[in-house]
């Protein structure tokens, strides 16, 4: 016999070994139902999510243009580069910069001034002064005329000539003696001149270095006649001194001009010269920074940013804590948010497209959010805006409450990530529930914009609230209204832009979508029609009872009467072989064998998908075309198949129900089941020799319990009242349909007329 010790270590293993199995299997059923998948995306939104949060610390907690109620003081000291200072003291350097002065192009004011000298005696041999031209009436007398007029003998005018020559080489080669340096003689434009002595600001001549534009002279002026009136009396008779510098001065023009192009370049780089730390200053710790009852311009708000950069840098110490506390804050929303889709929508859980498609979309809009912080643009609109657009989208794609669950814990991370207190969160909140309580159901472009505005308005409503309760100015209160009521209507219009990528994305179809497909315009329908007109009225009769069944029991109406038009497509490819498209004689299935005819008659559920995918159906409409008949029976051809078996083989083994059915699956929604039994009712009807009340009313629960007890809606939500329901609907709908008319006295022999015999087959 084996020992107890051995015993229990045997023991011991089958238990080590039993967990270890047990744990394995926990294991692959987690796999199974993509809960390891969803764990691990849950994990990465985690991650991401921490790391945009981080980014909370460079937020500042004011704003360009916000109100200021109280003094704001340094808390540490810092250094701020000013850049209005730098730029003033740049602009000043540049101004200071000498301007550059060229000499007057193919102009030689002295030799001009020569020539026209030496031209005197000839231009004032003749007449009396009044017969003078203008130029030389006011300036030359009898006496200095007389004077001139000796000069015009052959000896005399040689030495005129050389007296003016000999006189215009000394101006030429004149120099002005200051501090140590010489100047030639530097004729300027007197409002330029008058401007550079204004500006306290030396020139610059070219080819030489700066000077005082004090030592430059202008045309006409008092110093320039000194110096030609001291050059005169040594080269000229005294009478003659007085009225030749009289004539010269009156001769004389700028030699000199300002070179905008040299000036500008000159000041440009002068400008470029100075320093990007001249603007530098120091303010010391508890220095007041802005003062109280003000609002924040852009350059208070770049000193404080200065201030706070540094004031994080002394802390580096206690970083880490800021950042553990934000990681455990995203851990909590991250669990929130995963436990409540979990709890509202789990197939969410199993649908990782679906999963990572909403973690995008939160993660991308609390970026936004953080992008909106670290920026210094409006807060009320672009750290509001993001959140009500997953509000919007959550909506869109699911249902009012899991929109309003997921975009409040959004919002309460846009808070944090914008350093913002409550009565931010709540004008979040307002307009995330206005947002969610009216997107209902959207059959209308103008459905959007009028949420938008209708958020907008609460939003504002609530702006006004928190900033009242802040004192701040109305003027400030009237600015920030305007931002939320912005983010409100531009969330509506975004939305209305980006809806067929949002349905794309989460697979799913509006009612503006669906009103648009049921348009009998659409090609699709307009082929059907043309094709196979008999299965086309067929549709519409099936929208007509299943769009009020489908009211009926709660479900989606619309969407009912809108598959109805299309769940019976797969039909055209082969349209003579289904009764309702047979417009007379024999049936084209008389000559097939029950097998192939099966092949046909199944066959357009293959068809219609196909159809529907190349006409780009939403994938909501699909699943009808697919699942309308489900598991059932194709009795025709079921009965004529057994019949033929018997009579041709009886001893073979009998045929098999399950060789006669449609391919399925099932229904999976109620809207689907609605329009399967719509379906069997509108065909079966039609068989009706006298449809009235009592006959109707027995066909419709007759279809209706057969389908139930087949098991056809075993996988869908339908109950027995909701049956009871359909019921109902569907038997009023008929008898409006079919209600008893007066026959008029043309058509009663044709109504007394007995009906043609013959074969009825039909696919349903």
């Amino acid at each position: 016999m084996p020992s107890i010790e051995s015993s229990r270590v045997r023991r011991d293993e089958i238990r080590r070994k039993s967990r270890a199995d047990t744990s394995a299997s926990r294991w692959h059923r987690l796999r199974k139902e993509g809960v390891v998948e969803s764990i691990a995306i849950a994990g990465l939104f985690f991650l991401v999510a921490t790391m945009i949060l981080s980014l909370r610390q460079g937020v500042m907690h004011y704003r360009p243009g916000q109100w200021i109620p109280h003094d704001i003081v340094s808390r540490v000291a810092f250094r701020y580069n000013d850049p209005d200072q730098l730029h003033d003291i740049q602009r000043e350097r540049a101004e200071q910069e000498p301007r550059v002065y060229n000499s007057m192009p193919n102009t030689d004011i002295w030799g001009s001034l020569e020539q026209s000298l030496l031209a005197l005696p000839d231009r004032t041999a003749e007449g009396s002064p009044d017969a003078l031209p203008a130029d030389l009436r006011d300036i030359f007398d009898g006496g200095s005329l007389t004077a001139l007029r000796q000069y015009l003998s052959v000896g005399r005018h040689k030495t005129f000539a050389r007296e003016v020559t000999a006189f215009t080489k000394a101006l030429r080669d004149y120099r002005i003696l200051a501090g140590g340096q010489k100047w030639p003689i530097y004729i300027l434009a007197p409002e330029e001149r008058t401007e550079d002595i204004r500006a306290h600001r030396n020139i610059r001549i070219e080819g030489e270095g700066a000077i005082d534009p004090e030592r430059t002279f202008v045309p006409h002026s008092d110093d320039l006649r000194a110096i030609l009136a001291d050059v005169a009396q040594v080269h000229f008779l005294l009478s003659l001194q007085p009225k030749i510098v009289d004539y010269a001065l009156s001769q004389l023009g700028p030699n000199y001009q300002l070179d905008a192009v040299a000036t500008a370049d000159a000041r440009q780089a002068a400008f470029n010269s100075v320093s990007s730390d001249s603007g530098l200053r120091r303010y010391p710790k508890d220095f007041l920074l802005v003062p109280g009852s003000k609002a924040l311009d852009a350059q208070d708000w770049q000193l404080l940013k200065a201030e706070n950069d540094e004031y994080l840098s002394t802390i580096k110490g206690t970083r880490w804590s800021a950042k553990l506390g934000t990681a455990l804050f995203a851990l909590i929303m991250t669990v929130m948010i995963s436990g409540y889709i979990a709890r509202y929508q789990p197939r969410i859980v199993t649908n990782h497209a679906r999963a990572v498609a909403i973690a995008g979309l939160l993660l991308a809009m609390l970026l936004l959010n953080q992008l909106a912080g670290l920026s210094n643009g409006p807060l009320y609109l672009f750290g509001i805006a993001p959140t009500l657009l997953v509000a919007m989208i959550l909506t869109i794609a699911y249902d009012q409450r899991f929109g309003i669950g997921i975009a409040t814990m959004h919002g309460s991370l846009a808070t944090l990530a914008l350093n913002e207190g409550v009565p931010f969160f709540i004008i979040i909140w307002v307009g995330v529930l206005v947002t969610c309580f009216l997107l209902d159901e959207i059959r209308t472009r103008s459905k959007l914009i009028e949420i938008g505005g209708a958020a907008a308005i609460a939003m504002v409503v609530a702006t006004a609230a928190a900033g009242l309760t802040a004192f701040d100015p109305w003027t400030f209160v009237l600015r920030n209204c305007l931002y939320a009521g912005a983010a409100g209507l531009a969330v509506g219009f975004v939305v209305l832009g980006i809806l067929p990528f949002v349905e794309k994305a989460f697979r799913i179809t509006t009612a503006m979508t669906l009103l648009e497909l049921a348009d009998v315009s659409q090609p699709l329908l307009r082929r059907l029609q043309t094709e196979a007109p008999g299965t086309y009225n067929h549709s519409l009769q099936v929208a007509t009872l299943s769009e009020a069944a489908a009211a009926a029991i709660g479900a989606n109406a619309l969407l009912c009467r809108v598959a109805s038009y299309y769940h019976d497509v797969g039909k055209m490819n082969k349209a003579e072989y289904f009764v309702e498209n047979q417009s007379g004689g024999e049936s084209r299935h008389l000559n097939l064998s029950p097998n192939v005819s099966l092949m046909i008659i199944t066959g357009h559920v293959r068809d219609g998908v196909e159809l529907a995918h190349e006409y780009n159906l939403p994938t909501s409409i699909v699943p009808f075309i697919q699942q309308h008949h489900g598991t059932t029976l194709v009795e025709f051809f079921y009965r004529a198949a057994v019949s033929q078996h018997d009579q041709q083989q009886p001893d073979m083994p009998a045929i098999s129900e399950h060789q006669f059915r449609y391919p399925g699956p099932k229904p999976k929604t109620r809207e689907v089941a609605v329009v399967m039994l719509a379906d069997a009712v509108e065909s079966a009807t039609r068989t009706l020799v006298e449809p009235n009340a009592s006959r109707v009313e027995a066909l419709v629960h007759e279809l209706a319990m057969k389908r139930l007890m087949d098991g056809q809606f075993d996988e869908c939500s339908l109950t027995m009242r909701d049956l009871e329901q359909m019921e109902r609907s569907m038997i009023k709908s008929l008898l409006a349909i079919y209600h008893g008319r007066i026959a008029y006295p043309s058509t009663a022999n044709l109504a007394a007329a007995p009906l043609p015999q013959g074969p009825v087959i039909r696919s349903a």
